[in-house]
């Protein structure tokens, strides 16, 4: 009895280790800092037709284990979209081009990301966060262009997409950490609005970024 006894309870102890282990069925969190640059190869000035040159940005993305490779939720980010072209050139007043936009972007999103192999092993993984970029912005981005500095800009939201491929190493049972590289698109409408409330028209923007991306998991 006691011969049959022992091997049971090694078997019972192993049993509650590996479920104590299994991420699957718990709630997770996954948090990223990246920063990501055009890659379109325009030479133009960006900002001229809606494309910005850099973005900072966070994302915080609470989610559930649904299995051992998927993880899926709805997430918050902030970004930072900047670009700043300067160039003297006769062709203006004072013989200089200044060109400054930026706003920030809040995109609420759903997610998913799959790992090719389990969590408590090293892995590529493939995600993606789609949902809709949250702005609300004016500004006055020309400088040096004689009429034009009197024309303000408006910024709204729009569609927001981010594929990602990247690699995720597991520090312990709890946290891990991963490196990411992801293509993401805000799409925002500007509308070009003269002093004294005078509309000049509304375009649709696209806002084309490679980012790097670094995050922390549990």
């Amino acid at each position: 009895m006691k011969k049959l006894f022992t091997p049971l309870i090694l078997l019972y102890c192993f049993s509650i280790a590996t479920q104590a282990q299994s991420k699957k069925g718990t709630y997770g969190l996954q948090v990223e800092a990246g920063y990501a640059f055009v890659f379109s190869g325009a030479t133009r000035p960006k900002a001229i037709d809606g494309e910005l040159d850099k973005a900072w940005s966070i994302s915080v993305s609470p989610g559930y284990h649904v299995t051992e490779k998927l993880f899926a939720g709805v997430g918050v980010g902030l970004y930072k979209y900047g670009y700043n072209y300067n160039e003297v050139s006769e062709k203006y007043g004072d013989g200089t081009l200044d060109l400054k936009s930026n706003f920030f972007a809040i995109p609420i999103y759903a997610h998913g990301m799959w790992k090719f192999r389990g969590s408590d092993k090293p892995s590529f993984f493939v995600s993606l966060k789609a949902g809709y970029g949250i702005i609300s912005k004016s500004m006055y981005p020309m400088r040096g262009i004689g009429d034009l500095q009197d024309y303000e800009n408006h910024y709204s939201g729009g569609l927001y997409v981010s594929p990602s491929i990247g690699f995720i190493y597991p520090l312990n049972y709890k946290n891990s950490l991963s490196l990411a590289v992801s293509y993401e698109l805000q799409q925002n409408k500007e509308e070009l609005i003269k002093r004294m409330g005078i509309p000049m028209g509304k375009e649709d923007r696209d806002n084309y970024t490679l980012a790097l991306k670094v995050g922390w998991a549990f």
